[in-house]
């Protein structure tokens, strides 16, 4: 008979530890629950749709509990972030104080592309009354070698993915196109099963990932809570032609260089490398890239949910491109497949495209400026109230 090692454990003693590590497991949870509140618990003095945050577009409970009660979803990326102090025309100075006859919910950070909004979609869609939803799509998602495994690492939410794959609605084809995409971002492979569910660990590492999520976002919301705007009557909307011409007024006391942006960027970021900026990007093609079919992926999720989406194409900012040596073929190549692609879907195209050359449409090379604004919320306005 095989001796028993002196230092093995007993039944007993291993089923103890289990549940001690159970016990403790439960413990962290019931602290979490009592020191941080819940990702559904909002102030209802504030609304929170226009924060530009990573946190609160990952948390579909709080986003869509903390704005007002007649709110549309905008998918975007770094655009969201323009300050109403560096331009007023953003919609979160514009809509949140004019009455337009609804709000808008800002979901997205910089770097969120076509795939990290069509998981967002799938997400919020179960929980979302509204019918119609925007997206911006920026060309520079589309340049060559798409976006890197580690940038794609930091935004990934393992929330949102989780209630992707649990909307009945979203077809199996789009579930394990996802998945594949998100294996090939860099997604680790534990990671992507936990949220499909197919086998028995993967319910265990679903949960303890699910717990770790919920508890990160509930730690970040304490900040976001912070930067709510409080609720006052909104003024009679004026109409777009008033709003064009306050934004060139608004434009021109801050923008005297040739390229019509902000004078403060022209100044600091481009002419101190104009010589290191000469045809930099000469090579840049925008085809070798999987954000097309990102960009198409989120439209049938679009459809699979029964979501009408706007897509508002971003023009480039032509002197900035022709000086980096961005040729006009290939940009047109871009903005001529982005099209294609709505057309296909047939979803509606606020297409921009025409505007490279449109001075005070950009206050820098890649986001919306002082008109480019107006007009984005022009054909949000026709899309939605129209």
């Amino acid at each position: 008979m095989t001796k028993r090692s002196e230092h093995s454990l007993s039944p007993k003693v291993l089923l103890g530890g289990v549940l001690a590590g159970v016990a403790l497991f439960g413990a962290v949870v019931a602290g979490a629950e009592a020191l941080l509140p819940s990702q559904s618990h909002v102030d209802s003095q504030k609304n929170y749709g226009y924060v530009y945050s990573g946190a609160k577009s990952s948390s579909v409970e709080f986003n869509l509990l903390g704005n007002g009660d007649n709110s549309y979803l905008l998918f975007g990326s770094s655009e969201l972030s323009t300050s109403a102090s560096a331009v007023p025309e953003v919609p979160a100075k514009v809509m949140a104080t004019y009455d337009f006859g609804y709000d808008l919910t800002y979901v997205g950070e910089a770097y969120d592309q076509s795939l990290w909004h069509a998981m967002a979609l799938g997400a919020y869609a179960p929980a979302y009354d509204k019918s119609k939803a925007v997206i911006i799509v920026s060309p520079g998602w589309f340049s060559d070698g798409g976006l890197d495994a580690d940038t794609f690492g930091l935004r990934f939410s393992y929330s949102l993915y989780r209630q992707f794959c649990e909307n009945p609605a979203i077809s199996q084809e789009s579930k394990d196109y996802l998945a594949w995409r998100l294996a090939q971002q860099g997604i680790d492979d534990s990671t992507i099963q936990a949220g499909l569910r197919t086998l028995p660990q993967d319910y265990l590492n679903d949960a303890v990932m699910a717990f770790q999520d919920d508890l990160t976002l509930r730690q970040e919301l304490v900040e976001v809570r912070n930067q709510g705007s409080e609720p006052a009557e909104k003024q009679p909307a004026p109409s777009f032609d008033e709003l064009y011409a306050q934004a060139r007024a608004d434009a021109a006391a801050v923008s005297s260089n040739d390229w019509g942006i902000q004078d403060a960027y022209y100044e600091q970021k481009i002419l101190p490398s104009l010589d290191r900026l000469k045809d930099m990007h000469a090579d840049e093609t925008y085809t070798d890239t999987p954000e097309y079919d990102d960009l198409t992926f989120f439209l049938k999720v679009a459809r699979e949910v029964g979501i009408e989406p706007l897509v508002v194409v971003s023009p480039m900012q032509g002197d900035f491109c022709d000086w980096e040596g961005i040729s006009k073929d290939a940009r047109d190549r871009c903005y001529s497949r982005i099209r294609t692609i709505c057309q296909q879907a047939g979803v509606e195209c606020a297409d921009f495209s025409d505007r490279e050359y449109q001075r005070y449409f950009m206050c820098d090379p890649v986001h919306f400026g002082w008109v480019g604004w107006v007009a984005v919320e022009e054909a949000i306005d026709d899309f939605i109230a129209g």
